[in-house]
């Protein structure tokens, strides 16, 4: 289910390609850092290093839509101290993911690169495991307890064609992240580059 869940986004652009009407169709994989402000007494929402997938699909006068996910390549481990009246701590593997979904502007179009600025919600996703599974007619099994936030998004990115339709893409984003008590930051950054494919109605 994981994987499944991580794949929908890829899958939903991808299955926007048989769209005729479509100026270009990207869909990317990449590598980030996220960094966020460090609370006192909480674990720290950044470091490791972060994956990415996503694509967008834009259709008219440089408008379109997009979807990410960006999720933590490793599991990290969250621990809080006892608190000052004797509670016990909590201790537990821990992935954030993020899932965003955006409206994308595409300013400009030269035969090299492409800029894109996104905005847009989602979910912020903390996944807590567990050594033992949990089941639901929806969710099928699974070995986590997810805390989940609403987020809001901003982005920044550029497709450097390397051929017709391979890119490269470094990207910039803001998120903003509501009721964050797990991490008690309320917004991450995020920079990192990924690699890409195109269908695009004029390739150079």
């Amino acid at each position: 289910m994981k994987k499944i869940r991580l794949a929908l986004v890829l899958g939903f652009v991808l299955g926007l390609a048989s769209m005729a009407s479509a100026q270009s169709v990207d869909a990317y994989f990449g590598f980030n850092a996220l960094m966020a402000a460090h609370t006192p007494n909480l674990p720290y929402l950044g470091g490791g290093t972060y994956l990415n997938v996503g694509g967008d699909l834009i259709w008219w006068h440089g408008l379109g839509i997009g979807a990410e996910a960006t999720f933590r390549a490793r599991q990290a481990l969250y621990i809080t101290p006892p608190s000052a009246t004797g509670q016990q701590g909590f201790e537990a593997p821990v992935r954030p993911v993020l899932y965003d979904f955006n409206a994308v502007w595409e300013p400009a179009s030269a035969p090299w690169v492409t800029p894109f600025i996104e905005a847009g919600i989602g979910v912020a996703s903390f996944r807590f495991y567990t050594p033992y599974y949990s089941c639901g007619y929806f969710s099928g099994c699974t070995d986590y307890a997810s805390s989940n936030h609403l987020m809001f998004h901003l982005g920044v990115a550029a497709n450097f064609y390397l051929t017709d339709h391979i890119f490269i893409r470094p990207m910039a984003n803001l998120y903003l992240i509501r009721h964050d008590y797990e991490f008690g930051v309320g917004s991450a950054r995020e920079f990192g580059v990924a690699i890409g494919y195109t269908l695009r109605a004029t390739p150079f």
